[in-house]
Protein backbone atom coordinates (compact mmCIF):
# COMPACT_ATOMS: atom_id res chain seq x y z
CA UNK A 1 0.00 0.00 0.00
CA UNK A 2 1.30 3.32 -0.94
CA UNK A 3 1.80 6.02 1.44
CA UNK A 4 0.40 9.40 1.03
CA UNK A 5 2.09 11.63 0.50
CA UNK A 6 2.02 15.04 2.47
CA UNK A 7 0.91 18.07 1.32
CA UNK A 8 2.12 20.33 3.68
CA UNK A 9 5.48 19.10 3.81
CA UNK A 10 6.23 19.34 -0.31
CA UNK A 11 5.06 22.93 0.09
CA UNK A 12 7.89 23.59 2.46
CA UNK A 13 10.36 21.47 0.51
CA UNK A 14 9.59 23.35 -2.99
CA UNK A 15 9.62 27.08 -0.83
CA UNK A 16 13.31 26.01 0.15
CA UNK A 17 14.31 25.32 -3.44
CA UNK A 18 13.43 28.30 -4.83
CA UNK A 19 15.14 30.64 -2.04
CA UNK A 20 17.79 28.55 -2.27
CA UNK A 21 18.12 29.75 -6.40
CA UNK A 22 17.01 32.86 -5.75
CA UNK A 23 20.24 33.69 -3.40
CA UNK A 24 22.58 32.28 -5.90
CA UNK A 25 21.42 34.53 -8.65
CA UNK A 26 22.07 37.01 -6.63
CA UNK A 27 25.20 36.71 -5.53
CA UNK A 28 27.17 35.32 -9.01
CA UNK A 29 26.01 38.65 -11.26
CA UNK A 30 27.88 39.13 -14.26
CA UNK A 31 31.73 40.89 -13.26
CA UNK A 32 30.75 43.51 -16.22
CA UNK A 33 28.04 44.72 -14.57
CA UNK A 34 29.94 45.24 -11.47
CA UNK A 35 32.25 47.34 -13.43
CA UNK A 36 29.79 49.42 -15.21
CA UNK A 37 28.32 49.94 -11.52
CA UNK A 38 31.21 51.73 -10.19
CA UNK A 39 32.18 53.68 -13.25
CA UNK A 40 28.96 55.53 -13.21
CA UNK A 41 28.47 57.99 -10.58
CA UNK A 42 24.65 58.76 -10.60
CA UNK A 43 23.67 62.77 -10.10
CA UNK A 44 23.12 64.19 -6.61
CA UNK A 45 19.33 64.31 -5.88
CA UNK A 46 19.55 67.90 -5.92
CA UNK A 47 21.02 68.31 -9.57
CA UNK A 48 18.82 69.93 -12.55
CA UNK A 49 18.32 68.28 -15.73
CA UNK A 50 21.07 70.44 -17.00
CA UNK A 51 23.49 69.12 -14.59
CA UNK A 52 22.55 65.35 -15.26
CA UNK A 53 22.68 65.98 -19.16
CA UNK A 54 26.75 67.30 -18.02
CA UNK A 55 27.24 64.78 -15.78
CA UNK A 56 25.55 61.70 -18.10
CA UNK A 57 26.88 63.13 -21.45
CA UNK A 58 29.95 61.95 -22.91
CA UNK A 59 33.26 64.20 -23.74
CA UNK A 60 32.70 66.31 -26.48
CA UNK A 61 36.15 65.58 -27.60
CA UNK A 62 38.91 62.91 -26.32
CA UNK A 63 40.36 64.20 -23.46
CA UNK A 64 38.26 66.74 -22.00
CA UNK A 65 37.60 66.70 -18.56
CA UNK A 66 34.44 66.00 -17.10
CA UNK A 67 33.27 65.90 -13.49
CA UNK A 68 31.25 62.39 -13.44
CA UNK A 69 33.82 59.85 -13.98
CA UNK A 70 36.53 59.30 -11.43
CA UNK A 71 38.35 57.57 -13.99
CA UNK A 72 38.97 60.67 -16.15
CA UNK A 73 42.50 61.91 -16.11
CA UNK A 74 43.56 65.56 -15.97
CA UNK A 75 44.41 66.73 -19.51
CA UNK A 76 47.60 67.70 -19.96
CA UNK A 77 49.05 71.60 -19.68
CA UNK A 78 49.83 73.23 -23.26
CA UNK A 79 53.35 74.22 -22.28
CA UNK A 80 55.50 71.18 -20.81
CA UNK A 81 56.07 72.94 -17.02
CA UNK A 82 59.82 73.99 -17.79
CA UNK A 83 62.23 73.26 -15.08
CA UNK A 84 63.74 75.86 -13.74
CA UNK A 85 64.90 77.12 -10.16
CA UNK A 86 61.54 78.48 -8.04
CA UNK A 87 60.81 81.93 -7.41
CA UNK A 88 58.07 83.40 -5.50
CA UNK A 89 56.37 86.82 -6.06
CA UNK A 90 57.73 89.27 -3.52
CA UNK A 91 55.44 91.75 -1.16
CA UNK A 92 55.98 94.29 -3.98
CA UNK A 93 58.29 94.54 -6.37
CA UNK A 94 61.23 96.75 -5.68
CA UNK A 95 63.56 96.61 -8.97
CA UNK A 96 66.34 97.68 -10.71
CA UNK A 97 67.11 97.91 -14.72
CA UNK A 98 70.42 95.32 -15.86
CA UNK A 99 71.98 95.51 -19.06
CA UNK A 100 72.74 91.69 -20.11
CA UNK A 101 76.36 93.10 -19.87
CA UNK A 102 76.21 93.89 -16.13
CA UNK A 103 74.27 90.30 -16.23
CA UNK A 104 76.68 88.45 -17.87
CA UNK A 105 79.75 90.56 -16.54
CA UNK A 106 81.97 91.83 -14.00
CA UNK A 107 79.30 94.18 -12.71
CA UNK A 108 76.82 91.62 -11.70
CA UNK A 109 78.01 90.36 -7.97
CA UNK A 110 77.91 94.73 -7.33
CA UNK A 111 74.36 95.15 -8.61
CA UNK A 112 73.59 91.59 -6.76
CA UNK A 113 74.85 92.93 -3.24
CA UNK A 114 72.88 96.23 -3.83
CA UNK A 115 69.96 94.21 -3.76
CA UNK A 116 70.52 92.23 -0.89
CA UNK A 117 72.05 94.82 1.50
CA UNK A 118 68.71 96.85 0.80
CA UNK A 119 64.92 96.57 0.45
CA UNK A 120 65.62 95.87 -3.64
CA UNK A 121 64.04 92.56 -4.61
CA UNK A 122 63.75 92.32 -8.38
CA UNK A 123 65.62 92.79 -11.55
CA UNK A 124 64.71 93.59 -15.02
CA UNK A 125 67.48 91.81 -17.56
CA UNK A 126 67.59 92.77 -20.98
CA UNK A 127 66.72 89.36 -23.08
CA UNK A 128 66.05 91.71 -26.41
CA UNK A 129 68.21 94.77 -26.36
CA UNK A 130 67.52 97.85 -28.13
CA UNK A 131 69.29 96.79 -30.76
CA UNK A 132 67.42 93.92 -31.53
CA UNK A 133 69.76 91.23 -30.15
CA UNK A 134 68.74 88.55 -28.17
CA UNK A 135 71.23 88.69 -25.62
CA UNK A 136 72.38 85.25 -24.79
CA UNK A 137 73.29 82.71 -27.84
CA UNK A 138 70.67 80.64 -29.15
CA UNK A 139 71.17 77.57 -31.93
CA UNK A 140 67.77 77.29 -33.68
CA UNK A 141 65.99 79.65 -35.90
CA UNK A 142 66.69 82.60 -33.83
CA UNK A 143 70.47 82.20 -33.82
CA UNK A 144 70.94 84.88 -36.41
CA UNK A 145 69.49 87.03 -33.97
CA UNK A 146 71.27 86.50 -31.02
CA UNK A 147 74.61 87.49 -29.69
CA UNK A 148 76.28 85.99 -26.09
CA UNK A 149 76.35 89.24 -24.16
CA UNK A 150 75.34 86.46 -21.63
CA UNK A 151 77.38 83.55 -21.70
CA UNK A 152 74.92 81.33 -18.73
CA UNK A 153 71.50 82.68 -18.48
CA UNK A 154 70.16 79.32 -16.56
CA UNK A 155 73.37 80.06 -14.09
CA UNK A 156 71.81 83.95 -13.56
CA UNK A 157 68.46 82.50 -12.81
CA UNK A 158 69.86 80.13 -10.38
CA UNK A 159 71.38 82.61 -9.14
CA UNK A 160 68.66 84.68 -8.27
CA UNK A 161 66.68 82.17 -7.24
CA UNK A 162 69.19 81.50 -4.35
CA UNK A 163 68.87 85.07 -3.63
CA UNK A 164 65.19 85.58 -3.33
CA UNK A 165 65.45 88.03 -6.17
CA UNK A 166 62.44 88.45 -8.76
CA UNK A 167 63.29 87.90 -12.36
CA UNK A 168 61.63 89.68 -14.97
CA UNK A 169 62.78 89.69 -18.56
CA UNK A 170 62.50 93.02 -20.96
CA UNK A 171 62.45 92.99 -24.46
CA UNK A 172 62.14 95.55 -26.63
CA UNK A 173 59.88 95.44 -29.34
CA UNK A 174 59.43 97.86 -32.31
CA UNK A 175 62.95 99.43 -31.95
CA UNK A 176 64.85 96.58 -34.24
CA UNK A 177 67.43 97.79 -35.92
CA UNK A 178 68.49 94.25 -35.84
CA UNK A 179 65.40 92.92 -37.56
CA UNK A 180 65.13 95.72 -39.88
CA UNK A 181 68.41 95.06 -41.27
CA UNK A 182 67.30 91.22 -41.80
CA UNK A 183 64.10 91.58 -43.27
CA UNK A 184 63.75 95.20 -44.39
CA UNK A 185 60.29 94.32 -45.56
CA UNK A 186 59.61 94.20 -42.28
CA UNK A 187 60.58 97.94 -41.41
CA UNK A 188 59.77 101.74 -42.53
CA UNK A 189 61.21 102.88 -45.71
CA UNK A 190 62.62 105.90 -47.51
CA UNK A 191 63.92 105.98 -50.94
CA UNK A 192 63.93 102.32 -51.27
CA UNK A 193 66.38 102.31 -47.59
CA UNK A 194 65.58 101.18 -43.95
CA UNK A 195 64.92 104.73 -42.59
CA UNK A 196 66.12 105.46 -38.69
CA UNK A 197 65.88 107.91 -37.00
CA UNK A 198 68.32 111.34 -35.84
CA UNK A 199 70.11 108.75 -32.86
CA UNK A 200 70.50 105.71 -36.33
CA UNK A 201 67.91 103.60 -34.67
CA UNK A 202 65.40 101.42 -37.09
CA UNK A 203 61.99 100.72 -36.16
CA UNK A 204 60.26 97.52 -37.38
CA UNK A 205 56.72 97.84 -38.31
CA UNK A 206 54.04 97.46 -35.74
CA UNK A 207 51.62 96.75 -38.52
CA UNK A 208 52.93 93.16 -39.65
CA UNK A 209 52.18 90.69 -37.40
CA UNK A 210 55.41 88.94 -38.42
CA UNK A 211 56.69 91.51 -36.51
CA UNK A 212 54.61 90.35 -33.18
CA UNK A 213 55.33 86.63 -33.89
CA UNK A 214 59.16 87.43 -34.13
CA UNK A 215 58.88 89.43 -30.45
CA UNK A 216 56.59 86.52 -28.59
CA UNK A 217 58.93 83.75 -29.98
CA UNK A 218 61.57 85.42 -27.90
CA UNK A 219 59.49 85.85 -25.03
CA UNK A 220 58.44 82.60 -25.01
CA UNK A 221 61.56 80.97 -24.83
CA UNK A 222 62.20 83.78 -22.03
CA UNK A 223 59.27 82.06 -20.09
CA UNK A 224 60.58 78.26 -20.68
CA UNK A 225 63.93 79.70 -19.13
CA UNK A 226 62.35 80.86 -15.96
CA UNK A 227 61.68 84.43 -15.85
CA UNK A 228 58.66 85.26 -14.35
CA UNK A 229 57.33 87.95 -15.86
CA UNK A 230 57.73 89.52 -19.49
CA UNK A 231 58.24 92.95 -20.07
CA UNK A 232 57.45 94.34 -23.36
CA UNK A 233 59.53 97.91 -24.07
CA UNK A 234 58.96 100.18 -27.21
CA UNK A 235 56.10 98.73 -27.89
CA UNK A 236 55.01 101.73 -30.15
CA UNK A 237 55.74 103.34 -33.37
CA UNK A 238 58.88 105.86 -33.74
CA UNK A 239 58.23 109.20 -31.89
CA UNK A 240 57.16 112.03 -34.18
CA UNK A 241 55.26 109.46 -36.53
CA UNK A 242 52.39 111.55 -37.27
CA UNK A 243 54.69 113.78 -39.04
CA UNK A 244 55.94 111.35 -41.49
CA UNK A 245 53.68 108.79 -41.60
CA UNK A 246 52.76 109.76 -45.68
CA UNK A 247 56.17 109.96 -46.31
CA UNK A 248 57.75 106.59 -45.92
CA UNK A 249 56.91 103.19 -47.16
CA UNK A 250 55.63 100.31 -45.25
CA UNK A 251 52.40 97.79 -45.15
CA UNK A 252 49.35 98.27 -43.39
CA UNK A 253 49.11 94.52 -42.75
CA UNK A 254 45.20 93.67 -41.31
CA UNK A 255 44.70 97.82 -41.02
CA UNK A 256 43.58 99.02 -43.96
CA UNK A 257 40.77 100.90 -44.26
CA UNK A 258 38.92 98.14 -45.93
CA UNK A 259 40.05 95.82 -43.46
CA UNK A 260 39.89 97.66 -39.97
CA UNK A 261 36.92 100.05 -40.90
CA UNK A 262 34.30 97.56 -40.27
CA UNK A 263 35.82 95.63 -37.24
CA UNK A 264 35.51 99.38 -35.68
CA UNK A 265 32.23 99.86 -36.13
CA UNK A 266 31.40 96.22 -34.99
CA UNK A 267 33.14 97.32 -31.92
CA UNK A 268 31.25 100.69 -31.42
CA UNK A 269 27.99 99.37 -31.91
CA UNK A 270 28.53 97.34 -28.68
CA UNK A 271 30.00 99.80 -26.33
CA UNK A 272 26.79 102.13 -27.79
CA UNK A 273 24.58 99.16 -27.07
CA UNK A 274 26.24 98.94 -23.38
CA UNK A 275 25.94 103.11 -23.17
CA UNK A 276 22.14 102.64 -23.73
CA UNK A 277 21.82 99.99 -21.53
CA UNK A 278 23.54 102.18 -18.46
CA UNK A 279 21.55 104.97 -19.58
CA UNK A 280 18.58 103.58 -19.30
CA UNK A 281 18.98 102.37 -16.19
CA UNK A 282 20.10 105.88 -14.67
CA UNK A 283 16.75 106.89 -16.19
CA UNK A 284 14.82 104.92 -14.64
CA UNK A 285 16.30 105.75 -10.87
CA UNK A 286 15.47 109.60 -11.77
CA UNK A 287 12.01 108.18 -13.15
CA UNK A 288 11.79 107.29 -9.65
CA UNK A 289 13.44 109.96 -7.38
CA UNK A 290 12.69 113.46 -8.95
CA UNK A 291 9.71 115.56 -7.48
CA UNK A 292 6.53 115.52 -9.47
CA UNK A 293 6.48 118.09 -12.27
CA UNK A 294 4.45 121.03 -9.70
CA UNK A 295 6.97 120.82 -7.57
CA UNK A 296 9.42 121.64 -10.09
CA UNK A 297 7.46 124.85 -11.11
CA UNK A 298 9.22 127.81 -9.84
CA UNK A 299 12.92 125.57 -9.70
CA UNK A 300 15.64 127.59 -11.49
CA UNK A 301 18.08 124.61 -11.35
CA UNK A 302 18.28 121.31 -13.48
CA UNK A 303 17.73 118.19 -11.23
CA UNK A 304 20.75 116.96 -9.55
CA UNK A 305 22.01 113.46 -9.70
CA UNK A 306 21.45 111.01 -10.96
CA UNK A 307 20.79 112.92 -14.03
CA UNK A 308 23.75 114.18 -13.57
CA UNK A 309 25.45 111.28 -14.01
CA UNK A 310 24.71 110.86 -17.83
CA UNK A 311 27.24 111.24 -20.28
CA UNK A 312 27.57 111.49 -24.01
CA UNK A 313 27.13 108.41 -26.02
CA UNK A 314 30.23 106.92 -27.84
CA UNK A 315 30.75 108.27 -31.11
CA UNK A 316 30.79 106.82 -34.44
CA UNK A 317 34.30 105.93 -35.22
CA UNK A 318 36.09 107.12 -38.06
CA UNK A 319 38.91 105.65 -39.88
CA UNK A 320 42.34 107.10 -40.16
CA UNK A 321 45.88 106.94 -39.43
CA UNK A 322 45.77 107.29 -35.88
CA UNK A 323 42.68 104.61 -35.23
CA UNK A 324 44.95 102.36 -37.06
CA UNK A 325 48.29 102.93 -35.24
CA UNK A 326 46.40 102.47 -31.60
CA UNK A 327 44.47 99.69 -32.99
CA UNK A 328 47.79 97.82 -33.98
CA UNK A 329 49.76 98.60 -30.76
CA UNK A 330 46.98 97.46 -29.07
CA UNK A 331 46.32 94.18 -31.00
CA UNK A 332 50.04 93.35 -30.66
CA UNK A 333 49.64 93.47 -26.44
CA UNK A 334 46.44 91.75 -26.31
CA UNK A 335 47.89 89.22 -28.89
CA UNK A 336 51.28 88.90 -26.34
CA UNK A 337 48.96 88.11 -23.30
CA UNK A 338 47.23 85.55 -25.03
CA UNK A 339 50.15 83.62 -26.63
CA UNK A 340 51.81 83.34 -22.75
CA UNK A 341 48.88 82.53 -21.32
CA UNK A 342 49.72 78.87 -21.46
CA UNK A 343 53.68 79.57 -19.45
CA UNK A 344 52.30 81.07 -16.35
CA UNK A 345 54.16 84.50 -16.76
CA UNK A 346 52.77 87.89 -15.91
CA UNK A 347 53.05 90.06 -18.72
CA UNK A 348 54.01 94.14 -17.90
CA UNK A 349 54.50 96.76 -20.86
CA UNK A 350 56.60 100.03 -20.40
CA UNK A 351 54.40 102.71 -21.36
CA UNK A 352 55.27 106.81 -21.58
CA UNK A 353 53.90 108.56 -18.74
CA UNK A 354 52.32 111.17 -20.97
CA UNK A 355 50.40 109.02 -22.30
CA UNK A 356 47.99 108.63 -18.80
CA UNK A 357 47.73 112.39 -19.37
CA UNK A 358 45.68 111.86 -22.58
CA UNK A 359 42.81 110.26 -24.80
CA UNK A 360 45.11 108.69 -26.63
CA UNK A 361 48.90 109.98 -28.12
CA UNK A 362 48.27 109.63 -31.79
CA UNK A 363 52.18 109.67 -33.12
CA UNK A 364 53.18 106.76 -30.98
CA UNK A 365 50.10 104.54 -30.93
CA UNK A 366 49.53 104.23 -27.49
CA UNK A 367 46.46 104.22 -25.62
CA UNK A 368 47.11 103.87 -21.50
CA UNK A 369 44.03 102.24 -20.87
CA UNK A 370 43.49 100.15 -23.79
CA UNK A 371 47.00 98.47 -22.95
CA UNK A 372 46.78 98.64 -19.48
CA UNK A 373 43.48 95.97 -19.70
CA UNK A 374 45.81 93.85 -21.30
CA UNK A 375 48.03 93.19 -18.85
CA UNK A 376 48.96 91.69 -15.66
CA UNK A 377 50.99 95.49 -14.51
CA UNK A 378 51.27 98.79 -15.96
CA UNK A 379 55.04 100.53 -16.19
CA UNK A 380 54.53 104.45 -16.55
CA UNK A 381 57.82 105.63 -17.19
CA UNK A 382 57.76 109.23 -15.25
CA UNK A 383 60.92 110.18 -15.32
CA UNK A 384 60.79 113.66 -13.43
CA UNK A 385 63.14 114.56 -16.69
CA UNK A 386 60.92 113.57 -19.20
CA UNK A 387 58.18 115.56 -18.83
CA UNK A 388 58.15 119.41 -20.28
CA UNK A 389 57.85 122.64 -18.59
CA UNK A 390 54.41 124.10 -17.32
CA UNK A 391 53.34 119.83 -17.06
CA UNK A 392 50.98 119.46 -14.16
CA UNK A 393 51.64 123.27 -13.72
CA UNK A 394 54.77 122.50 -12.69
CA UNK A 395 57.17 125.06 -14.46
CA UNK A 396 60.61 122.07 -14.09
CA UNK A 397 59.48 119.19 -13.07
CA UNK A 398 62.59 117.68 -12.79
CA UNK A 399 63.64 120.08 -10.16
CA UNK A 400 60.63 119.11 -8.06
CA UNK A 401 60.50 115.01 -8.12
CA UNK A 402 58.14 114.88 -5.09
CA UNK A 403 55.72 117.09 -6.64
CA UNK A 404 55.75 116.04 -10.07
CA UNK A 405 55.61 112.01 -8.64
CA UNK A 406 52.81 112.89 -6.83
CA UNK A 407 50.51 114.55 -9.09
CA UNK A 408 51.54 112.44 -11.78
CA UNK A 409 50.22 108.78 -9.15
CA UNK A 410 46.88 111.02 -8.76
CA UNK A 411 45.85 111.30 -12.26
CA UNK A 412 47.35 107.76 -12.87
CA UNK A 413 44.54 106.38 -10.10
CA UNK A 414 41.81 108.11 -11.29
CA UNK A 415 42.81 106.77 -15.25
CA UNK A 416 42.75 103.29 -13.79
CA UNK A 417 39.94 102.82 -11.46
CA UNK A 418 38.14 103.46 -14.80
CA UNK A 419 38.48 99.82 -15.53
CA UNK A 420 37.06 96.64 -14.23
CA UNK A 421 40.27 94.88 -13.17
CA UNK A 422 43.19 97.69 -13.37
CA UNK A 423 46.91 95.89 -13.67
CA UNK A 424 49.43 96.99 -10.93
CA UNK A 425 50.75 99.61 -11.53
CA UNK A 426 54.60 99.80 -10.82
CA UNK A 427 56.26 103.16 -12.65
CA UNK A 428 59.88 103.31 -13.40
CA UNK A 429 61.67 106.43 -11.94
CA UNK A 430 64.66 107.81 -12.45
CA UNK A 431 68.19 107.53 -10.54
CA UNK A 432 70.33 110.12 -13.15
CA UNK A 433 71.00 113.16 -13.63
CA UNK A 434 69.49 115.14 -16.99
CA UNK A 435 72.01 118.02 -17.81
CA UNK A 436 70.70 117.97 -21.39
CA UNK A 437 67.68 119.76 -20.09
CA UNK A 438 69.86 123.17 -19.34
CA UNK A 439 71.61 124.66 -16.53
CA UNK A 440 68.57 125.52 -14.22
CA UNK A 441 66.13 123.01 -15.65
CA UNK A 442 68.02 120.30 -13.82
CA UNK A 443 69.56 118.79 -10.18
CA UNK A 444 71.37 116.25 -9.72
CA UNK A 445 69.88 113.33 -8.74
CA UNK A 446 70.84 111.16 -5.65
CA UNK A 447 69.36 109.42 -2.70
CA UNK A 448 67.33 112.43 -1.42
CA UNK A 449 65.63 112.81 -4.65
CA UNK A 450 65.39 108.86 -5.59
CA UNK A 451 63.43 108.32 -1.85
CA UNK A 452 61.25 111.70 -2.65
CA UNK A 453 60.21 109.80 -6.00
CA UNK A 454 58.94 106.80 -3.79
CA UNK A 455 57.62 108.68 -0.87
CA UNK A 456 55.22 110.22 -3.40
CA UNK A 457 54.09 106.69 -4.86
CA UNK A 458 53.77 105.41 -1.18
CA UNK A 459 51.52 108.19 -0.44
CA UNK A 460 49.24 107.73 -3.30
CA UNK A 461 48.89 103.86 -2.43
CA UNK A 462 51.92 102.78 -5.59
CA UNK A 463 53.99 100.04 -3.48
CA UNK A 464 55.98 98.82 -6.53
CA UNK A 465 58.41 100.67 -8.68
CA UNK A 466 61.34 100.16 -10.66
CA UNK A 467 64.58 102.05 -10.66
CA UNK A 468 66.34 103.12 -14.11
CA UNK A 469 69.82 103.75 -14.92
CA UNK A 470 70.92 103.42 -18.52
CA UNK A 471 74.43 101.87 -16.85
CA UNK A 472 73.04 100.76 -13.83
CA UNK A 473 75.30 103.16 -11.51
CA UNK A 474 72.68 103.24 -8.73
CA UNK A 475 73.21 105.49 -6.08
CA UNK A 476 74.19 103.99 -2.62
CA UNK A 477 72.08 104.25 0.15
CA UNK A 478 68.64 104.43 -0.86
CA UNK A 479 66.31 103.77 1.60
CA UNK A 480 64.05 102.15 -1.14
CA UNK A 481 60.72 101.71 2.11
CA UNK A 482 61.28 105.42 3.04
Amino acid sequence: MRKKSNPILLLMLMLLVFLGGCGQSVSTSPPVQEKVDEEITPPPESATAAEQAVQESPPETEGEATEATETTETPEPSVPAAEHPPFEYPDAIRGIYVTSHSAGGAKFPELLNLVNTTDLNAMVIDIKDDHGWITYKRDDELASFSKPFMKDPKQILQTLSDNKIYPIARIVVFKDSVLAANSPHLSFKSGGQVWKNRRGEAFVNPFLKEVWEHNVAIAKEAAKMGFQEIQFDYVRFPEGFETRDKTLTYGMGAYTQADLEPRLVQEWEKQKEQWERKHQEIWAVARETQPPIEALANETSPISAPINNLTAAPPKPQYDSVAARVTAVTDFVEYAKKELEPYNVKVSVDIFGYTATLPEAPGIGQNFLKISSHVDVICSMIYPSHWGPGYFKIAKPDVEPYRLVQEYAKMENEKLSQLENPPISRPWIQDFTAPWLGKGNYIPYGKREVELQIKALNEAGIKEFLVWNAGNNYTPNVDYTP
